[in-house]
């Protein structure tokens, strides 16, 4: 059994270390993300250097990498109720070793993105139905500041409150779903610094 939680985090930590932001720049525009504006591999930065298309591109990417780690995960390590409780304990390990590999990417010398969209494909095999609803706020969020970081930052705080209230007593999601807003508040320390001096970046 341990051997199928080893295999789910090797697993979900490679497939989270594809980094679509720099694979996008690299294949579209033959530059480096991490080289431009804030240096982060992830979407918004994409998104504010290279356009919207490439920025979706890569947000459709990064999602999907979370997906697979979460099914990689739950394929290998198979005990649990997908799309229900107790979730899958597969789904959890791949899931979060994706976000790891996402942020700190071994091919990348460790320099990735910020985790949330790969976050939000780990929240979607978790709980879909609650991360759609809580998407649609993002987006209008994100919408009406024009931040990404908001819609990020509050999203990720709902889905890990919605885990709390709603699968309270399941304690790989409760656990992994705070270990997930752990990651993507402290990859943000920079953006909630800016956000309280007003000084945060604007897609």
């Amino acid at each position: 059994m341990v051997l199928c939680y080893v295999a789910a985090a090797f697993m979900g930590y490679l497939i989270g270390c594809i980094s679509f932001g720099y694979l996008a720049a690299k294949l579209f525009k033959g530059k480096d993300i991490r080289e431009v504006g804030s240096g982060n591999a992830g979407t918004a930065n994409v998104i504010r250097n290279y356009g919207w298309a490439i920025g979706l591109f890569t947000f459709a990417g990064d999602v999907a990498k979370g997906l697979a780690a979460a099914y990689v995960g739950y394929a290998l390590c198979p005990q649990g109720v997908l799309y229900g409780t107790p979730v899958p304990i597969g789904v959890c390990i791949g899931g979060l070793a994706a976000v790891i590999g996402h942020i700190w990417p071994v091919f990348l010398k460790f320099r990735g993105g910020k985790g949330v969209a790969t976050t939000l494909g780990v929240f979607l095999v978790m709980m879909p139905l609650h991360t759609a609803i809580v998407l649609g706020i993002c987006v209008i969020l994100i919408a009406l500041t024009r931040m990404m970081s908001v819609g990020s930052l509050t999203g990720t705080l709902l889905m890990t409150g919605a885990s709390f209230v709603f699968f309270w007593g399941d304690i790989w999601h409760n656990a992994t779903c705070a270990l997930l807003f752990i990651l993507v508040f402290y990859s943000h320390r920079a953006n909630i610094k800016r956000l309280a001096e007003g000084k945060e970046n604007h897609l």
